[in-house]
């Protein structure tokens, strides 16, 4: 048995490509932290960070002098994984580096609930926002569905 308790007999049967889209969005719904990788000139950087996705765009916040900004500044993209390792949604797409005091409201407002009483980023000396655009979004949950896993390829839905 995995450490996770899933093994391949316990995953249910693999998913259509449109359920599969329907499960990844509501991930990105429910979830609150996500797994971002960066890459610069150092290699690849990798940082759970919390995360707000509104629909469009993941937006998370970070210290300005963070490896993860300095390789942003450096590339402007980014990978979020979230999930599990039996059942993950990964994302490329572009990132942008916003100054806290230029954050849309309705996007900085949910991501403040997020922090559950903690630092807010808009008044917070030293963060910033990043908002990563998805251009591709892969999700599978088993071997089995590894050939259908690219749901949106160029920022477009192919399901």
């Amino acid at each position: 048995m995995a450490a996770s308790g899933i093994t391949s007999e316990t995953l249910p049967p693999p998913r259509k490509p449109l359920q599969r889209k329907s499960d990844a969005l509501e991930l990105l719904r429910s979830e609150t932290t996500a797994w971002l990788a960066t890459g610069g000139a150092d290699g690849a950087h990798l940082v759970p960070l919390l995360f707000h996705h509104n629909g469009e765009v993941l937006t998370f916040a970070t210290f300005s002098d963070s490896r993860t900004v300095t390789n942003v500044a450096a590339t402007g993209r980014a990978r979020a994984a979230i999930g599990h390792h039996y059942d993950v949604v990964m994302i490329d797409g572009t990132m942008e580096i916003v100054a806290p005091d230029t954050i849309d409201p309705a996007i900085a407002n949910p991501f403040a609930a997020l922090l559950r009483g903690g630092p807010d980023p808009r008044r917070t000396p030293g963060f910033v926002y990043l908002q990563l655009t998805p251009s591709r979004l892969q999700a599978w949950r088993s071997f089995a569905e590894l050939d259908e896993r690219t749901l949106m390829q160029s920022g477009q839905w192919r399901v």
